[in-house]
């Protein structure tokens, strides 16, 4: 509305076969340079908005790239995995509970090295199961005379399928939501090492409580584990 051009990276629902995390960590990097380099008059470099997942592999981009990024916005982005509150946040524990990653890895081979979201989008729906079963539905019909496209709309999206190689699921798997390495700066990626201390871009963080899925620990807590202090931040000339 305000006249700036923006662009959207999204995946098609089947992968390339053989794709890696650093493969499309590559081809973020390709795109963005490109919008750069069709707006040479603009003088400045783009604002990166990372919702959800999205988030971190921004930020994990941002810390190796900053040459081609501007100001980076993450909205509801997880970057510290086992932050959380034990009387809030159960799903922090699934991983733990069912042993780690071989149930994604499992899941892969029974379906010929292909993930299937739905998985994910499972395990977000049990995180509520009260609004699931019930109270979404509740709410439609309360006020069907207004809430029929809304509700037709979030679910397209929220349905909409998307497949990951067995490989892609495992590493996100492994290094992120069980390994926590992002936040303790233990990601290497092809002898790549991805430190959130590198970050130069100023960063924009959104966090709701309302979020059940990244709950504003997530989202916030990696400043504590990568600089300790607000007092490093500055001193280093970052800002969040």
């Amino acid at each position: 509305r305000a006249g700036h051009p923006v662009y959207f990276i999204t995946f098609a629902p089947e992968p390339v076969e053989g794709q890696t995390l650093l493969d499309v960590a590559r081809a973020q990097a390709h795109f963005i340079a490109e919008v750069v380099r069709r707006h040479p008059r603009c003088g400045c470099k783009p604002a990166i908005i990372g919702n959800c997942q999205a988030g971190w592999a921004v930020a994990a981009l941002a810390s190796v790239r900053g040459d081609i990024m501007g100001p980076i916005v993450l909205n509801g982005a997880p970057l510290s995995y086992w932050a959380g509150s034990p009387k809030q946040n159960p799903m922090r524990y699934a991983g733990g509970l069912q042993g780690g990653a071989w149930m994604a890895a499992f899941a892969s081979d029974l379906s010929g090295d292909r993930f299937d979201g739905a998985f994910l989008v499972d395990n977000f729906e049990r995180l509520n199961l009260g609004n699931t079963l019930w109270g979404k539905y509740y709410n439609l019909y309360a006020n069907v005379d207004t809430e029929r496209d809304r509700f037709l709309e979030f679910e397209r999206w929220w349905g909409g399928y998307f497949r990951m190689t067995g490989e892609e699921i495992v590493a996100i798997v492994e290094n992120l939501f069980v390994g926590n390495k992002l936040a303790r700066d233990e990601v290497v990626m092809e002898d790549i090492p991805v430190h959130l201390r590198n970050i130069t871009s100023p960063i924009v963080i959104f966090a709701s409580w309302g979020d059940n899925i990244t709950p504003p620990q997530q989202a916030l807590d990696w400043i504590i584990d990568v600089w300790g202090s607000e007092k490093a931040l500055v001193k280093a000339g970052r800002t969040i």
